[in-house]
């Protein structure tokens, strides 16, 4: 047995963007790409000294004797990468990769490198963008002032496994920030978030209503959301979403430090809101999260006419103490008056505060103030798009036949954009209008896109626009845009849990644990992230959790009959037939009296492998409009149901191809091509 030494050494983790989807579409060309990937990597490492330890799949592991020449090879590998995608036509034949650098003690054995070291740098290396670099502090202390690239601190990550935090910072490479600029011109888009400053990622805690009357605390819930608005129109600012921040609107919660860390914010509005007739007060700040200092405050005394000067006078006053210039165009939003009718603002911001409820009563009632406000001003653009929102929520939880409630909300959407073309959140709406109703997914592509770059801090539009690539089992590029959402609303249950759905799309099990582990930490109760975990135990054949995850559901809400079909399905899964041809015959029974969605039933038969009844209600579901198509299209639920040709040909009906080859792939000459770039670099 060979004999332990241990040293400080400097480590490198790489790691092949989107390797495994890669793999799952087109074997033959992934390998292609993997060999081409080892030759382009191999000789960088030797120009810059280092020692390859081993490779793990599409991973290299490599050591060197100092940071700096760590830091060289990465940066001479990330540009030779980028040359040589520069060649490459097809997007689906580029190689991206993301390295992570650590300096610290490191154990030889057996030819082979253990301890932190080499744990903390593989947990680091996930943080770089694709084609970037990230690196421990302790790596950039070595480096700092050695290189002419910049460095961006990143939030302190939590890192799997590693006890004591490690700050990490990014390179800042310029060929990588030029094209996130030009790719978002030609876009229309915001570039990526990883590029904006930590300062200017900016958390509005919920406005303190302390007038006297306790009905004004919904003006002050409406005003929070309006400066999130007016903020989220500024594309060089990330603005977290309401529905993350007002989990701090308690005053005595406010410690900005650890508000910061959970948001992954720079900075924090506050303030509060005196009502008292037609009179307002409102007392606002900027708090730098790091220094704890505030970098600006003011003090408004207005009539409550005046409530529109205020919003766009703070949105502009933010924007320039966090050093954004504002384009011509933002500022013209900013200053744009909705409404001249204050009632029918007061109104639609009541609508508003009861629509983040998402419970049955609360979006009928918030229907109703958004027809009032209506009724107040015929021409309220963003009141016809709250009032659309409320039908498109009814119709998607079942609370309204969705025929009806997609033709009203069709409506509304329709009148809202004739009023502004430039209202994002009806282009959202009618997003998913499109997707859910229509199957038009090119069209409601089209339309997200527009969303996000009218409001790049709209969570919702990323959460939606995913959901409609991975439709397109463009499943990467989902990822991407549920991880944007998640930057936007941190602590949003829904986006949590549905990202760690598509982790597991594409084996990214780990991922998909801890993100709906962090779901659970800010939501314990949270139905629908255990019922996720059952599945995925379930599915894992992990008996003991899957039951476990089961019971905790049932223990906190009651038995809908869609619960019924999935846990039908558990139990078929875990080898409990008999258990789950019990519920299913207490489903059909219960169908003859209320409405049972056709999917659901699909999934129970699915874990009961009667391919025929499952496909039946598979084409149900696609008629009634209650197919949850990404879930079919990705989901292992499916995974012996997809290569039926009846299937195949139900989705080529709504214009669903199931499993496109990659672009380019259908001939040999995509191999000759990534040989032929190799030796062109």
């Amino acid at each position: 047995m060979s004999e332990e030494q241990r040293r400080f050494a400097a480590i490198m983790f790489s790691d092949i963007v989107g390797f495994t989807a890669m793999t799952q579409k087109n074997e033959s060309i992934s390998l292609q790409l993997l060999q081409a990937h080892n030759e382009l990597l191999r000789p960088a490492f030797a120009r810059h000294l280092g020692q390859e330890v081993k490779t793990i799949g599409d991973a290299f592991l490599v050591e060197f004797k100092s940071p700096l020449d760590a830091l060289l090879c990465a940066i001479d590998i990330q540009e030779l990468l980028h040359r040589y995608n520069q060649n490459i036509p097809s997007k689906d034949l580029q190689i991206q990769i993301r390295i992570g650098l650590h300096y610290g003690d490191v154990v030889h054995q057996e030819n082979d490198v253990f301890g932190d070291a080499v744990n903390i740098c593989s947990r680091i290396q996930p943080l770089a963008p694709p084609g970037g670099i990230c690196l421990s502090e302790q790596a950039f202390s070595e480096v700092k002032g050695k290189s002419s690239f910049q460095f961006q601190k990143l939030p302190t990550p939590e890192l799997k496994n590693v006890i004591h935090p490690v700050e990490v910072y990014q390179v800042l490479l310029p060929w990588l920030l030029s094209s996130e600029t030009s790719a978002a011109k030609a876009k229309g888009k915001a570039s990526s978030s990883q590029l904006i400053s930590i300062k200017q990622r900016v958390a509005v805690l919920p406005i303190e209503s302390i007038s006297e009357n306790p009905k004004d605390e919904f003006f002050a819930d409406g005003l929070t959301e309006e400066l999130i608005t007016a903020l989220s129109s500024i594309k060089d600012l990330r603005v977290i979403a309401r529905s993350s921040a007002i989990r701090y609107k308690d005053p005595a919660s406010r410690d900005i430090g650890e508000i910061g860390g959970e948001l992954n914010v720079g900075s924090i509005l506050g303030g509060t809101i005196r009502k008292s007739g037609n009179k307002i007060r409102v007392s606002v700040h900027v708090i730098d999260v790091e220094t704890k200092e505030q970098i600006w405050t003011k003090v408004y005394d207005y009539e409550l006419s005046d409530v529109f000067f205020v919003q766009s006078d703070i949105a502009k006053q933010v924007s320039k103490a966090l050093k954004v210039k504002l384009r011509s165009s933002e500022k013209a939003r900013i200053e744009k008056k909705e409404t001249e009718s204050v009632d029918a603002y007061t109104l639609y911001l009541n609508g508003r505060f009861l629509l983040y409820k998402r419970t049955k009563q609360a979006m009928i009632e918030a229907g109703k103030y958004f027809e009032d406000a209506i009724s107040k001003d015929t021409k309220f653009a963003r009141a016809y798009a709250g009032l659309a929102d409320s039908y498109l929520l009814l119709g998607s939880y079942g609370y309204m036949e969705a025929k009806e409630a997609y033709s009203k909300a069709k409506e509304y959407i329709s009148k809202a954009l004739e009023l502004d073309q430039n209202n994002a959140e009806a282009h959202n709406s009618l997003g998913f209008l499109l997707e859910a109703y229509y199957y038009d997914f090119a069209a409601a592509e089209s339309e997200f896109q527009h969303a996000v770059a009218l409001n790049p801090s709209s969570s919702q539009a990323h959460h939606w626009h995913g959901i409609n690539l991975a439709i397109s089992t463009n499943l990467e590029s989902a990822i991407e845009e549920l991880e944007r959402a998640k930057e936007i609303d941190p602590l949003s249950p829904q986006v949590g849990t549905v990202l760690g759905g598509f982790y597991t799309y594409v084996g990214r099990d780990d991922d998909a644990l801890k993100t709906w582990s962090e779901v659970l930490k800010f939501n314990p109760d949270n139905v629908p992230v255990y019922l996720n975990m059952a599945l995925f135990y379930a599915k894992n054949r992990d008996k003991e959790h899957a039951i476990s995850n089961m019971k905790k559901t049932l223990k906190l809400a009651w038995e809908p009959i869609e619960f019924k079909c999935v846990f039908g399905y558990i139990y078929a899964v875990l080898g409990e037939r008999e258990e789950a041809l019990k519920i299913l015959e207490t489903v059909l029974e219960r169908a003859k009296k209320e409405y049972v969605s056709p999917f659901y039933l699909a999934i129970l038969y699915s874990g009961l492998e009667d391919r025929d009844r499952c496909l039946e209600y598979i084409g149900k579901s696609i008629t009634d409009k209650s197919c949850e198509m990404e879930s079919l299209i990705n989901d292992s639920m499916f995974e012996k149901i997809r290569p039926d040709p009846r299937l195949t040909e139900m989705l080529s009906k709504v214009g669903i191809s199931l499993h496109p080859p990659l672009e380019g792939s259908k001939d040999r000459k995509d191999e000759d091509i990534l040989s032929e770039k190799i030796i062109e670099v």
